[in-house]
């Protein structure tokens, strides 16, 4: 298995790997959504941020799975 690096992403570029077909901004909205609607995440992330760092966006992949 190929391991698959883990970088920073803007919150943004990250929403749309979830939803390709999304302009920038819905699918933000929509991302934001699914982190808010998930407890754990709601919790440990800043959802004010425009950044998620390699450590952030593990734990969203380990939450909603990889896009």
């Amino acid at each position: 298995m190929i391991e698959k690096t883990i970088r920073t992403f803007g919150r943004s570029e990250l929403a749309q790997q979830y939803f390709p077909k999304l302009s920038a901004m819905s699918a933000w909205r929509k991302f934001k959504e699914w982190l808010e609607y998930n407890p754990r995440l709601r919790s440990l992330l800043t959802l004010s941020r425009r950044t998620y760092t390699p450590a952030e966006v593990q734990l969203i992949y380990a939450e909603l799975g990889e896009p």
